[in-house]
């Protein structure tokens, strides 16, 4: 059973992506929670791209100071996600209600835990939960996992986020995969 079925059990998207590292949970997880946008140079990219309608439309980037600085999760959280559920050295979800469609006046409904999470139903905003999982292997060696869900409210969600999944999904895939590369590379040269 994956940690996500007790937080997002119905979903209609879903993304997967996994690889071994050559380091122990505990480094792992510390790789993990450090880890900077700064070391992700493809993900800026494909996250910039996002931005591209604001810049044509005159409207602000959403870009915070110091984003590229400061740790990968921590900008989750501050983007409007929040920790579902921390089991440190194995388990992090996170979670929010988004309108990722909508690149201009995309709503970010607070949840703020586990339990709002799963009661959210305000109509016209899809559930997004993202889970990182460790799992020791051989003496030295993790398997890190990375999972997305979506779930929309309604029908009028569903179908606004159908097209922009069809867009971003290949994206996204490559995120999660420069992510876990990033990792792998932080946790590796601790060694």
């Amino acid at each position: 059973m994956a940690a996500l079925d007790e937080v997002l059990p119905v979903y209609r998207h879903r993304e997967r992506q996994q690889r071994t590292i050559a380091a122990s949970p505990a480094e792992v997880w510390k790789a993990l929670l450090a880890l900077k946008a700064d070391e992700l140079p493809l993900s800026r990219v494909l996250i910039g791209l996002r931005s591209i309608p604001r810049v044509f439309l005159g409207q602000p980037v959403r870009a915070s100071d110091g984003a590229r600085t400061r740790p990968v999760i921590d900008e989750f959280i501050r983007g409007g996600f929040r920790e579902l559920r921390v089991d440190p050295e194995h388990l992090l979800i996170v979670g929010a209600a988004i309108q990722p469609w909508r690149l201009v006046r995309g709503e970010v409904a607070d949840v703020r835990d586990l339990s709002g999470f799963q009661a959210f139903d305000q109509p016209g905003f899809v559930l997004a939960a993202v889970s990182f999982e460790l799992e020791p292997g051989a003496v030295g060696i993790t398997r890190m996992a990375t999972e997305t869900r979506v779930q929309p409210t309604d029908s009028s969600a569903a179908r606004a986020f159908r097209p922009y999944w069809l867009v971003i999904r290949a994206g996204s895939g490559l995120i999660r995969r420069d992510l876990l590369r990033g990792v792998a590379r932080r946790a590796e040269s601790t060694l």
